[in-house]
């Protein structure tokens, strides 16, 4: 039997040994600490991850660890309070969990509703904070026997335990609803000032005139009885884009591409804040003005070697710093200090480096003290990670970048911050398209995933018709013809039939190819008949033509375009099939339409054997002939007919797929603009999807609706 040394509770007399029964309850906190750390461990790991990437398994191990965390907490901390025989080492491990729990700086909350929530989370923590000092009170101060050896250490880290619960509940606090729309009315009334609404010369290149605001807003706050105070001439405090790109600093200097990577960031800080007035409910003041028509069509889309590679860095920081604002504690500290979030980990660092030095003087239990050690080691470890994310994040850029450009005569200064930008962040964005495609679907077996369904009590989804998730790399052909099609478009959308008429083959194809009712639910059968129509192209192309063994040019482009529209084919249907709630029609009326073509391309494929088949027994079937029209006529055989028109109308292959790229790149941008701010702001915390950044930057052209948005 494992021996322990304890320390007797006030009431009971001192002795030597513990009983089994307490030795048992040792053990079992011991297993307890252990899976607490463990847990804590993958929490903070796996929830930097989250914004990355997609992964079901990612967010389903995250929430269930953010689930169970409080519990478990709590949970072995009673066991702590309720054991007869104490040992040193409970105290220590109480105030680490506690410090654990509420240090994760990239995962505050993990839904939106649970913002709304922050009184019961700062209830909770009130509590195990209770139960933690009263622990390390009753093991310190009330046990008899030699004094506690590591009192002052440990009372150090209870403080910073404390101060990180706090900078968790005030992140939660800023972000609720009535703070946020505090915050954001700040953006909303700076942006309707007159110098915004009634701009004078203004260069989208240069960003002469934009006065965004990168930082400043607590100098904008209206006191009763004054005037808004960037109407005064202390608005010097405010920092702004302009600002910004007026700084001619050696840090700020542009790169190889004619651009500056930090003027970016704080660029994309400035959108950041602009884009949140939409979450909150605000107007957007600016939208119908030249100013900012021209900032995406003749600023972003063309400045620069690669203007749309750059175009979409931008936006991809900038939903970095929306994210963050929403579900993580960075934005907090940002505001509140840039010293703060330094101070603390080297703090943290540093005790418990003292920490170790003196359990391993003072050695005990060569277990207990090797998990002590052990712990000791995963919070410094953690604490480490932690800085070197903030270090390397936007909100430490832009801290330093406005210290730099205020203070640039300091050559030291300039010097010191040069070497702490110098961390490079992990890639904001997994970068990768999710991909569904209607006939990889026909004849899949569900019976697993429906017993599942009854045997979990209908706790997991019932997918039988839209089966599994599947995504391709994000390529810069795709984002390339996206840019283009948008420049094109001059900030008028339409529903594929721009493309068509610039291609020179709208008189080719059947009148109802593209449906420009506002029906319910005509977008979604826009791009279930296109969808059909580009995959049984696709798999014609495979089967009927070899691969060319020398390849010219023409024929990679050829291949760029194919690989261009079946991506983007795919994606508009993983948009219908897996996140509805972000395409214009209403999510019932998609689901309900999907789920019957499904079902009706299952029945009419129901007689082919072979699925290599399908394709060619589809296009010469005369039984799937017809003019298309009426709301009789199926979606799918409309897909079938479609496909038909496409290659015996256009026979040269490369215009066809030109038309394909063409009509797809289009459609996206018009699924783009939505109202339902709420839905993107959702999706950022799952890995996120590329319509997502098409909506941040239409929104940033004034492109709110479709139609003629422009100026």
């Amino acid at each position: 039997m494992v021996r322990f040394t304890p320390s007797p509770s006030p009431n009971s007399p001192a002795s030597t040994d513990c009983n089994d029964s307490d030795t048992y309850r040792i053990i079992l906190v011991v297993i307890l600490v252990v899976l607490v750390i463990v847990a804590m461990f993958l929490l903070h790991i796996l929830g930097s991850l989250r914004r990355w990437s997609s992964h079901g398994l990612l967010h389903n191990m995250v929430m269930g660890i953010n689930t169970l965390s409080y519990p478990l907490v709590s949970y072995t901390i009673g066991q702590m309070n309720s054991s007869k025989c104490y040992i040193n080492d409970f105290a220590l491990w109480a105030v680490f969990m506690l410090l654990l729990l509420g240090s994760t700086d990239n995962l505050t909350v993990f839904r939106l509703d649970d913002i709304d929530n922050w009184k019961s989370i700062y209830i909770k923590h009130i509590f195990k904070g209770l139960l933690v000092v009263y622990i390390v009170v009753d093991i310190t101060l009330w046990q008899k026997g030699p004094p506690f050896p590591y009192l002052w250490p440990l009372l150090a880290i209870l403080l910073v335990g404390v101060l990180k619960c706090y900078v968790r509940i005030a992140s939660m606090r800023m972000v609720s609803k009535s703070y946020l729309n505090k915050n954001m009315k700040v953006i909303a009334e700076y942006m309707e000032n007159v110098d915004n609404l009634h701009p004078g010369p203004f260069n989208p290149v240069t960003m002469e005139g934009y006065k965004y605001m990168v930082a400043g807003e607590k100098y904008c706050m209206k006191h009763p009885g004054r005037k808004l105070s960037w109407y005064n001439e202390d608005s010097s405090m405010v920092i702004t884009v302009e600002q910004i790109w007026q700084c001619n600093g050696n840090l700020l200097l542009p790169d190889r591409g004619g651009m500056s990577y930090l003027k970016d960031v704080c660029l994309s800080m400035a959108l950041s804040k602009m884009l949140n007035r939409r979450f909150a409910g605000f107007k957007l003041s600016e939208e119908g003005l030249q100013k900012t028509h021209d900032f995406v069509f003749k600023g972003l889309l063309i400045a620069g070697d690669k203007p749309y590679h750059r175009t979409f860095r931008i936006i991809e920081e900038e939903l970095v710093f929306v994210h963050d604002l929403y579900y993580t504690r960075y934005s907090y500290l940002y505001q509140k200090g840039r010293y703060l979030p330094l101070c603390l980990p080297i703090i943290m660092c540093g005790l418990c480096l003292c920490l170790t030095y003196l359990v391993i003087r003072d050695g005990g239990s060569p277990s207990l003290t090797s998990l002590t050690i052990f712990i000791i080691v995963v919070l410094a470890f953690l604490e480490a990670y932690q800085l070197y994310l903030y270090l390397a994040s936007g909100w430490f850029k832009v801290a330093l970048i406005r210290s730099y450009v205020t203070r640039r005569s300091n050559c030291f200064l300039e010097m010191i911050i040069g070497l702490l930008l110098t961390p490079k962040a992990f890639r904001p964005w997994k970068n990768r398209l999710g991909q569904y495609c209607i006939l990889w679907e026909i004849g899949r077996k569900t019976g697993a995933r429906n017993c599942l369904h009854y045997a979990t009590l209908r706790l997991l989804e019932k997918k039988a018709k839209k089966g599994r998730k599947k995504s391709v790399k994000l390529s810069e052909n795709v984002k390339k013809a996206v840019a283009e099609s948008l420049v094109r478009s001059s900030g008028l959308l339409t529903r594929g039939i721009t493309s068509l008429r610039n291609n020179g083959v709208d008189g080719l194809l059947p009148a109802w190819a593209c449906d420009t009712t506002a029906t319910d639910g005509s977008i979604t059968r826009t791009i279930l008949v296109w969808h059909v129509a580009t995959t049984l192209c696709n798999k014609h192309q495979l089967h009927s033509q070899a691969k060319q063994e020398d390849e010219d040019d023409d024929a990679k482009r050829e291949d760029d375009t194919v690989t261009t529209a079946r991506t983007l084919s795919q994606y508009c249907m993983h948009l219908l099939a897996f996140v509805p709630d972000l395409l214009p029609d209403h999510t019932s009326i998609s689901e309900s339409i999907l789920d019957q073509t499904i079902e009706e391309a299952g029945k009419i494929l129901k007689g082919y054997k072979k699925k290599d088949n399908w394709c060619d027994e589809l296009l010469e079937n005369s039984s799937h002939n017809g003019d298309g029209d009426g709301d009789e006529a199926q979606l799918f055989v409309k897909g079938v007919q479609l496909a038909r028109h496409l290659i015996q109308d256009i026979q040269d292959q490369a215009l066809r797929w030109k038309v394909l790229s063409d009509f797809w790149a289009e459609m996206i941008l018009y699924v783009s603009p939505s109202d339902n701010a709420r839905a993107h702001q959702e999706a950022l915390a799952r890995g996120g999807e590329f319509i997502t950044h098409l909506w941040a930057l239409l929104t940033h052209a004034g492109i709110l609706n479709r139609g003629a948005t422009g100026p």
